[in-house]
């Protein structure tokens, strides 16, 4: 009688959760297929819209566009956790380690810009990059690191580059903040019998603690990667998926069919996004695979 009550307590406390999953992820996700068979323009009820088939994903798998902000999408994500992932994990061995003075003035200094939303990041670097009276093309100049000012949002390249910098220095904190939890389940007895063993400092590193936050850090890069698929704020702000379409991503690919066209165009942009989802979803069973792999070597040192 008593497992039976405790079931019943756990599927009560189940429910919440369950209703809000059917609510925000499924509900959405039923819609935007729904959606995507249409050619719907927002206006009325969808039964009403012609029923096209697949139409829209051929319209969309044959858009250069779409495969150009695809493109985009997954090399910012890449470069961008190139970036962030191990910056912030030396960051956060640095501000672990025992010798550090003022440790939580380092911490607070690495997370406070985390606090910030990214659009007001954003917008306030959109100032300051200015090429005509930014404070960051003024101090170049000031030290004659440059001739003129440098446009650093009006060149693809230039333009990719400078939203990583800005958006990891933005989110730094967090994936540091992660990291330090990761250092947390290295127990402090390994490595000091590795100390008296004659293992120096990078011998310590490569064979006890990467090994032993190797799971955690499948986790914190499948975070990262997914997270960095989802980038919008920064292009709508600062560069408006321009010059041309140069810093086009997916998510803003799906906001130009939907708002910014003189027809909206709702089932294509839904088609676009179902077939990214695909992707992000392929991602997490890889991902899946990773961590599980990571376990079963962690357990091989016994911890």
């Amino acid at each position: 009688m008593s497992r039976r009550t405790d079931l019943g307590k756990i599927y009560l406390v189940l429910i919440p959760f369950l209703l809000l999953f059917l609510a925000f992820t499924v509900w959405p996700l039923v819609r935007t297929v729904q959606f995507s068979l249409h050619d719907f323009d927002g206006i009325g009820a969808l039964g009403d819209s012609p029923n096209v088939g697949l139409d829209n994903y051929k319209t969309v798998l044959t858009d250069p566009l779409f495969g150009k902000a695809y493109a985009n999408t997954w090399a910012f994500t890449i470069g961008q956790t190139l970036i962030k992932l191990p910056l912030s994990f030396l960051i956060a061995l640095l501000l672990t380690r025992p010798w550090l003075r003022w440790p939580a003035f380092f911490r607070t200094v690495f997370f406070l810009p985390w606090l910030m939303p990214a659009s007001i990041v954003a917008m306030v670097f959109g100032y300051l990059l200015s090429p005509s009276d930014g404070a960051i093309n003024q101090l170049l100049t000031a030290l004659h690191l440059t001739d003129q000012p440098i446009d650093f949002l009006r060149s693809g390249p230039i333009a990719f580059a400078t939203i990583a910098v800005i958006s990891t220095w933005q989110i730094m904190g967090q994936y540091v903040i992660f990291w330090m939890a990761a250092l947390q389940l290295v127990p402090p007895n390994l490595l000091e019998a590795a100390e008296v063993d004659g293992a120096g400092a990078l011998q310590r590193l490569w064979h006890i603690i990467l090994p032993l936050v190797r799971p955690m850090g499948v986790i914190i890069a499948s975070l990262g990667l997914i997270w960095s698929l989802g980038i919008f704020d920064w292009v709508q702000i600062l560069t408006s998926g321009g010059p041309g379409t140069d810093t086009y991503v997916i998510n803003y690919y799906v906001y130009e069919m939907a708002f910014a066209q003189a027809r909206p165009q709702f089932g294509t942009s839904s088609a676009a996004a179902f077939v990214f989802g695909i992707t992000v979803l392929i991602v997490y069973a890889l991902v899946g695979k990773l961590v599980g792999r990571a376990q079963l070597k962690r357990k091989e040192y016994g911890v």
